[in-house]
């Protein structure tokens, strides 16, 4: 029975054309002797491995036969054609090993010679520009002796004056290691960076990757030189780079995935060495994954949540900030391997998907009464017992000051100042007496408070909770860090041995605090993604002083492959006005990120007049409609729920049909929050001016102290916004624009 490769073909095939390929492969993967396939060789081919086999009357796989005496032979599938394109590439493309960084590709015929034969190539004369990648210093030895380009490709590479011009011609290459290192070339990683993020020069197969039954984990090099190379390309293929681009095919559901998936399913198969390293190795503690909008955390954590699942007995828990955002971690996990055990409560075995606060839920609802009753006492102060009411964090604040009457100044007597201490330095301290708030350490708050100061603080929490008490509510916040109270209290009913949480930047302390006491501490016990540029919610969190330890397990990818260079650009240039730190309290910056892909530049268009704005809004929608039936995949993203209403009533008058629910043949229109997690094809950022972005009452709201962070978080809400757009972005302000974008 033979084994199949596919290769990520890069092709949009029609559906009826991806039935017959899964068709025609589900038999070759049973007999390939089978004379309906027509499976043959290529007569003076460059490659003697190459053959096609008849999809149809008209369409071609071509495909590269692989034979060891040790094993089973193995297809490789290199894309589907009509049937004189078929042949004339089978006849002109070689499967081989690269002879320096050992990573399977597919080259043109002939071969190019050795890097020092290969001087026939002459580069474009100079012209006055400056090379761009003269500033990094690389030499044609660097990329050919040490990644293994070409020389040709490599005197290319060096004589790009322009970066745009440099991409372009990486998006081209045709092998996904030469694209990524190119990339990498761009933004100025050392070549030993390159090599690293890349597994190059790495002389063992990906461990990750184990042999099946069907997969030899080892091929003895014995033989003929035919043999040998046969079997070192089989080897090769089992490297990390090397499944950037093939993927071994077991079964007859992968198969159909594959083929089925779009673009070939590519965050589903075709792994990054970087994220395939991540979502596979094993940790002794807490390990966190940052990096950009669209450089696949999430993919890494979908697929870290499968790995686990190769334990049939392990709890794994996935969570992130929202229910909404859940569901679609639910959704894609299914899509990635339906067989996976999904567990339907806290506490079974498989993989359970949910909100951050459905997990401090449901940890109410199995715990012990009388617990319970004691660990909020412990948590809050009084027993908040099933019977409590849940509501949002900010409720209570304004009745607790009038009661209170605090002798505080104006800013400290605020509800958002309040609420902050409360859930920044109260909470996640366990601080229930007057006196444990004196001895709390208030790190990150940015305003000191003396004894006298915290004593008039102090009467307002405590008033608080007794008006919660009486009115038997209870905050999410609350909830969580009674959940973690009473876990730590019942540790051996702890319901999770693995927890993965994604957008973490938004998490409070209270939520940390019952992630930690919901999983303990062990190897593999937290595996976390954030990015604090994209932190729309919550206040800064640094997770040491939470009891959770990350450091020397940190890594960041910087790849993305959601966005165009172009719009990623203009989305990091929101950022550049901004101080960011990371979850252990260290700067972030926005630079060394890039893109996969090219595409127009953002267009930017102000308007004298909100009729005006309307006016263009519509007609660049009905541009778009005229050059796509793909509807759903265009979006206007505002910054409040009331323009969403007025921006949908105002397309309806001028005939462009929108909604602000999904729905086919209509523009989405969304706010800025709701989009977090999405992506669309196009995307307009409407009314970014002057007093709409930063939202006046975000700002008003906040504490002054906390302000300037108020105003990040409007920053990174405008990155999150462009950050959605794959291929098109156009941004739309009227009057003056927003102080946030990009110059």
């Amino acid at each position: 029975m033979p084994l199949l490769v596919m290769a990520n073909m890069q092709q949009k095939l029609e559906k009826v054309v991806q039935l017959k390929l899964f068709a025609f492969m589900a038999k070759l993967q049973t007999d390939d002797t089978l004379p309906g396939l027509h499976i043959e060789p290529i007569v003076n081919s460059a490659d003697p491995r190459a053959r096609t086999g008849r999809v149809d009357q008209k369409l071609r796989a071509v495909l590269y036969k692989i034979e060891v005496p040790s094993g089973p032979t193995t297809y490789v599938c290199a894309g589907v054609y009509e049937h004189d394109e078929g042949t004339e590439i089978a006849k002109s493309q070689v499967l081989r090993v690269n002879p320096v960084n050992g990573v399977t590709e597919l080259i043109a015929a002939p071969a190019p010679a050795p890097a020092a034969q290969a001087a026939q190539w002459v580069p474009e004369p100079p012209t006055s520009q400056k090379p761009f990648l003269d500033q990094f210093g690389y030499t044609a030895e660097d990329l050919t002796s040490s990644l293994g380009f070409d020389l040709e490709t490599a005197e290319r590479l060096l004589a790009f004056a322009a970066e745009d011009e440099l991409l372009a011609f990486a998006e081209s290459l045709p092998n996904q290691w030469q694209q990524n290192a190119a990339l990498g070339l761009a933004v100025g990683d050392s070549i030993e960076g390159v090599k690293t993020s890349l597994g190059l020069g790495d002389t063992e197969p990906d461990t990750a990757a184990p042999a099946t039954m069907d997969r030899p984990a080892e091929v003895t090099h014995s033989g003929s030189p035919e043999e040998t190379e046969a079997s070192e390309l089989l080897e090769s293929l089992k490297r990390p780079a090397s499944q950037m681009q093939f993927t071994f095919v077991d079964d007859d559901e992968e198969l159909r995935r594959v083929i089925e998936g779009g673009d070939f399913g590519a965050w589903r198969v075709f792994l990054h060495p970087e994220q395939r390293a991540y979502a596979t190795r094993a940790y002794k503690g807490p390990f966190r994954l940052t990096g950009g909008a669209g450089t696949g955390k999430t993919v890494v954590l979908l697929h870290r949540a499968r790995e686990l699942a190769g334990d049939t007995n392990a709890r794994i828990v996935l969570t992130t900030f929202t229910r909404t955002l859940a569901g679609m971690l639910d959704r894609d996990l299914r899509r990635l391997d339906p067989q996976l055990a999904r567990a339907s409560q806290l506490g079974e075995t498989g993989i359970l998907t949910a909100g951050i606060d459905q997990l401090a839920h449901a940890v109410r609802d199995a715990a012990d009464p009388a617990g319970w009753e004691q660990a909020s006492i412990d948590a809050i102060g009084w027993d908040a017992g099933r019977s409590t009411s849940l509501v949002s964090n900010g409720i209570g604040w304004d009745e607790a000051i009038f009661d209170a009457k605090p002798d505080l100044p104006g800013e400290l007597r605020s509800p958002a100042f309040l609420e902050s201490e409360y859930l920044q330095v109260v909470l996640p301290n366990g601080v229930i007496t007057r006196a444990d708030y004196f001895a709390a350490r208030r790190p990150g708050r940015g305003v000191a408070l003396d004894r006298a100061k915290r004593a008039q603080v102090w009467s307002v929490i405590e008033q608080f909770r007794r008006n919660a008490r009486a009115h038997r509510r209870l905050s999410w916040a609350e909830l969580s860090s009674v959940a973690a109270a009473y876990l730590d209290a019942y540790p051996e009913e702890r319901p999770a041995d693995h927890v993965l949480v994604d957008e973490a930047q938004d998490l409070t302390p209270s939520h940390w605090t019952m992630l930690r006491a919901l999983v303990g501490e062990h190897g593999n016990d937290l595996f976390v993604a954030e990015d604090s540029h994209q932190r729309i919610y919550g206040q800064r969190v640094v997770l040491s002083r939470l009891g959770i330890k990350i450091v020397g397990r940190s890594r960041r990818l910087t790849l993305n492959y959601r966005t165009t260079q172009q719009n990623l650009r203009y989305a990091l240039g929101v950022l550049g006005g901004g101080e960011f730190t990371d979850s252990e309290g260290s700067p972030q910056d926005e630079q060394g990120y890039r893109s996969a892909r090219l595409g127009p530049d953002v267009r930017v268009r102000g308007h004298q007049t909100p009729a005006a704005q309307y006016d263009a809004l519509a007609q660049q929608l009905e541009d778009w409609r005229a050059e796509s039936s793909d509807v759903e995949s265009m979006a206007v993203l505002v910054r409040t729920k009331s323009a969403t209403e007025t921006v949908v009533q105002q397309l309806a008058t001028r005939e462009v049909p929108a909604t602000e629910k999904s729905a086919r043949g209509k523009v989405r229109v969304m706010t800025m929050h709701s989009a977090k997690g999405l992506e669309f094809s196009r995307v307009v950022l409407f009314d970014v001016s002057e007093g709409v972005v930063p939202n006046k009452l975000a700002l008003q709201h906040a504490a002054p102290e906390e302000r300037g962070d108020a105003e990040l978080r409007e920053r990174s809400l405008l990155y999150v916004a462009a950050s959605r757009a794959r291929d098109e972005l156009v941004v739309s302000w009227q009057g003056a624009p927003s102080p946030l974008l990009a110059r």
